[in-house]
């Protein structure tokens, strides 16, 4: 019997991490890759705030030094704009909360009138950007884009030193031309890896070829993306809903360098662009349970250390096989990353309906209860639908999520791009209500 989320969300932030310590919800599923094999779902659909945002200072929650400028528009945030609560869990007493639009006629325009704002996404398939009913929708809500899998080491670089930009310059380019910002997806991950990649042995190699795709790849998006998915996925637990014997995941990259790929990994990356916002973005992270406190732990010692991380995606790929979280685990969550000093975000948010271990009803509190958590954090600085419509989902074709071929009803479109339940209760998150 599942534990139905808590909805007074604002109730997370009146307490440390401590209030909530009792896992990660318990949607059960198999072991394997998680959200991410060989499908969309994996990671980039990250998303932060790029450009322009710096990172909140940890515990102050002031509102200034977290704002966030929203694509397309020169808007940001000041301190006094936002509303403040006493007690909270952060270290520098009262904790800003974002205000949002007076009024709204898409989720796109909801985050751009909000104060500060808050940056609306999606992820996008060069094969969506044939049909004109995708394009539309995909512009008219979002101001924000992670290609879904054209921006992976195998699309990028299918031979050593042999790159191929096309159809990630043409997701880029559309983006733009949109007014929408870029968040690239993703530059060392252990899943979509050409062959030759997966060959490789030895340090030397792989810092290598580490050094070499990371340079090649931000070097020719510099002037179009400065916010990154560094690092994805780089931990792994015996179950794929985070519990379980939380440990490093055995990669080429691990295999050959141990833990010191991350932080190779990030200070490559800031020396190839000093303004870039680069994060490490992971799933089933979203709940509270062993596989969030080992990559808090992780994070904490990152920031330690002082490499070069601004922020942390929490993809929130809810249902079978990933976790389930309600509304104030995410929260709490949320802050305690924030209370590092870094950037959160919901990064490849989708809510798997397949198997029925997540009832309709549940779907719509999930939808309102996660998205709100992160929309009243001004340090949350943006949120990512993992795709446009269901019939597109990835979700449907990959056997883990259990959908046996079947459409998972995990996103706010339908297949005729109509507006779903789901959607009014993403938009009365961003309203308020």
């Amino acid at each position: 019997m599942r534990s139905g989320p808590f909805t007074l969300l604002l109730s997370a932030f009146l307490c440390t991490i401590g209030c909530s310590d009792d896992g990660d919800g318990g949607a059960g599923g198999a072991g394997g890759q998680g959200a991410t094999s060989g499908t969309g779902g994996a990671t980039g659909g990250t998303s932060t705030s790029a450009g322009g945002t710096s990172a909140s200072t940890s515990g102050t929650g002031s509102a200034t030094g977290g704002t966030s400028t929203s694509t397309g528009d020169a808007s940001t945030s000041t301190g006094d704009a936002s509303t403040s609560t006493s007690g909270t869990g952060g270290s520098g007493g009262g904790m800003a909360v974002r205000t949002p639009a007076a009024s709204a006629n898409s989720l796109r325009e909801a985050g751009e009138k909000a104060n500060p704002p808050i940056l609306i996404g999606a992820a996008i398939s060069g094969g969506g950007l044939n049909n004109g009913d995708y394009k539309r929708v995909a512009a008219a809500e979002h101001n924000y884009v992670t290609a879904e899998n054209e921006m992976k080491w195998d699309a990028l670089e299918p031979n050593p030193g042999q790159f191929s930009w096309g159809s990630a310059d043409n997701i880029v380019n559309w983006a733009r031309s949109n007014n929408m910002k870029v968040k690239g997806h993703t530059l060392v991950w252990h899943n979509q890896l050409p062959g030759w990649a997966n060959s490789l042995s030895g340090a030397t190699q792989v810092e290598q070829a580490i050094r070499r795709h990371i340079e090649n790849v931000m070097g020719h998006f510099k002037d179009r993306i400065d916010t990154w998915d560094v690092v994805n996925e780089a931990v792994i637990t015996d179950s794929d809903t985070g519990v379980g014997n939380p440990r490093m995941r055995p990669s080429v990259f691990f295999n050959a360098l141990g833990d010191r790929f991350l932080d190779l990994a990030f200070e490559i990356a800031r020396e190839q662009d000093p303004n870039a916002k680069l994060y490490y973005n992971d799933y089933s992270i979203d709940a509270l349970n062993d596989k969030a406190d080992y990559v808090y732990e992780m994070i904490k010692g990152m920031v330690e250390r002082g490499v070069p991380i601004d922020g942390v995606g929490f993809q929130m790929h809810i249902g079978p096989p990933n976790n389930e979280a309600g509304g104030a685990d995410v929260a709490a969550n949320l802050r305690r990353f924030a209370d590092l000093g870094l950037d959160v975000l919901i990064s490849e948010m989708d809510i798997n309906r397949c198997s029925n271990q997540v009832t309709a009803e549940e779907q719509l509190t999930y939808y309102h209860d996660i998205v709100e958590a992160c929309f009243v954090m001004p340090e949350c600085k943006a949120i990512t639908f993992w795709g446009i419509n269901d019939g597109r989902s990835w979700l449907n074709g990959w056997s883990g999520a259990l959908c046996n071929g079947q459409s998972s009803q995990s996103l706010l479109f339908n297949d005729q791009y109509q507006k779903k339940e789901t959607y009014n209760r993403v938009m009365d998150a961003l309203m308020g209500r």
